[in-house]
C-alpha cells in the first residue's frame, strides 16, 4: 500500500485517499484532466493545524526571530538593572549593545518570517479558484537540507484577462502526486495574482 505525507497536518495516509483521516482535508492525487472537486468558496475553513504548521515549520523565520527574541529580552531588562545597583556600565552596554541587537535581529525575522506565512495562508483562504496546469517539476539542487534536494512544481494559471505562472517547493516526490499537464486547482488573489498556491498544497 503506498502511503503520503498529508501536505496540511504531515499526517501520514494512503496515497489513494481522498482526504486525510486526521484533519480532513482534501489531499492531491493524479488526475490527468479531471482537476478534482473544486475548492470550497471564499472565505475558506483551513484544516486544523495548517496554519501553525506554516508558521513554525514552512516559516523557519518566525521560529529563529521568536527564539532570538526571547533570548535578548532578558538581557536588555536584567543587565540595565544590574548595572544600576552596581554602577558597572559595563553591564548597561552589555544589555543595550548584546541584548538590543538580539531583540532587533529577532523581532525583524519573526515580523518577515509572519508576514511570508501570512502571504502563503491568503490565497487558501480567500483566493479566487480557476483551473491550470503543471507544466514542469524537476529537483531544485540549488538547495540542499540533510543531503536532500527539493522539488519544484512550476504552474500556469489564467485569469480573466492575463495569464500568469506560479511555482512551489515541496520536500515530498512530487512525480508521486503531480504530472506535467496534469489539470490542477490554482488559488490567486484578485487584487494581486502573483499571490497564488496550489490547491491542495504539496
Amino acid at each position: 500500500m503506498d502511503f503520503i505525507n498529508c501536505p496540511w497536518c504531515g499526517q501520514r495516509t494512503q496515497a489513494d485517499a481522498l482526504e486525510c483521516h486526521k484533519c480532513g482535508g482534501p489531499l492531491p492525487s493524479i488526475r490527468g484532466d479531471d482537476p478534482g472537486p473544486s475548492p470550497p468558496l471564499p472565505p475558506r475553513q483551513l484544516p486544523k493545524g495548517y496554519k501553525q504548521r506554516v508558521f513554525l515549520k514552512n516559516s523557519p523565520l518566525s521560529l529563529i526571530g521568536g527564539i532570538f527574541f526571547i533570548v535578548g529580552l532578558p538581557f536588555t531588562i536584567i543587565f540595565p538593572l544590574v548595572s544600576f545597583f552596581t554602577q558597572e556600565w559595563l553591564f548597561l552596554i552589555m544589555g543595550c549593545g548584546l541584548g538590543g541587537l538580539f531583540v532587533a535581529l529577532g523581532a525583524g525575522m519573526l515580523l518577515f518570517g509572519i508576514r511570508s506565512g501570512l502571504n502563503k495562508i491568503r490565497p487558501y483562504e480567500l483566493g479566487q479558484a480557476t483551473v491550470g496546469e503543471i507544466i514542469d517539476i524537476h529537483r531544485d539542487y540549488s538547495m540542499m537540507v540533510n543531503g536532500r534536494n527539493p522539488w519544484r512544481i512550476y504552474y500556469q494559471f489564467e485569469t480573466s484577462t492575463t495569464p500568469y505562472e506560479g511555482s512551489v517547493l515541496t520536500w515530498q516526490n512530487a512525480e508521486r502526486t503531480h504530472k506535467v499537464g496534469n489539470r490542477v486547482y490554482v488559488l490567486y488573489m484578485l487584487e494581486n495574482p502573483d499571490q497564488n498556491a496550489l490547491y491542495p498544497p504539496v
